[in-house]
């Protein structure tokens, strides 16, 4: 399998990057975060991860929106320094429900069938499909580690309800026959698809179970792992103020 240097893929990533170093640079930990950001969003749309999604494994395209809907955004949220931002734009803080709604609500909508395999179909709904899972979940992220951030309570029922809808989804696509995206039923007879099926032993029925259970078990894990983060500082600063 080829990596796929796609112009507009590695020139939106250099712009990316170039426009926060320009603009936004924050610390030296932050400068990485968002770096890191960036290079994994490079990698997750230029490597085999890709090829395989578009035409091979549902699998593969649940990796590649769990790294494009949960992981990047939350690298990329975390190297912005707010204070670097407009003032107008620092004033205008959108309601926690309206951050929520947008992140998880993206994320759901486009694993409907009718919308995902509209976009396997059309390239520049899948680009935009693309976008809007990373502008979404910048999104979901900022109440949760931007100030001024979501009380410690809130904060844990925001990322626990999203990970709930995750785990639904999940178990939806786990539990469900195969079919629900036609284009892994019969992709095209190739090398590609003999190592799928003979080498790997993914056929449409297992692929999908496996797409489930990824977004069902590692997406959960992310927002568990935001849950014990927020309870380890909440619990931090009130060993401090004690």
């Amino acid at each position: 399998m080829r990596w796929e240097w796609e112009p507009s893929v590695v020139i939106g990533c250099a712009a990316l990057a170039g426009g926060y170093l320009y603009w936004l640079r924050g610390t030296a930990t932050q400068i990485l975060l968002f770096l890191g950001g960036v290079i994994l969003l490079l990698l997750d749309l230029v490597s085999p991860i890709d090829t395989l999604a578009d035409g091979y494994l549902f699998s593969a395209h649940v990796v590649q929106h769990f790294l494009l809907a949960l992981i990047v955004p939350l690298l990329l949220a975390s190297g912005v320094r707010a204070s670097t931002l407009p003032a107008r734009f620092r004033a205008a803080r959108i309601s926690p429900v309206i951050c929520w709604t947008l992140g998880v609500g993206t994320m759901l909508a486009w694993h409907l069938p009718p919308l995902f395999n509209a976009a396997l179909d059309n390239g520049a709904l899948h680009i935009f499909q693309h976008l809007t899972f990373l502008a979404t979940g910048v999104i979901f992220w900022w109440p949760v580690i931007k100030e001024p951030r979501l009380a410690p309570f809130p904060a844990i029922a925001y990322l626990f309800s999203a990970c709930t809808g995750c785990s639904l989804l999940g178990a939806i696509l786990t539990f469900t026959p195969p079919g629900l995206y036609p284009a892994y039923l019969h992709p095209h007879d190739d090398t590609i698809l003999r190592m799928v099926r003979d080498n790997w032993g993914l056929d449409p029925k297992s692929d999908q179970q496996l797409g489930g259970m990824l977004m069902w078990v590692p997406g959960c894990l992310v927002y568990l792992g935001a849950i014990l983060a927020r309870v380890a500082h909440w619990y931090g600063a009130a060993r401090q103020e004690a």
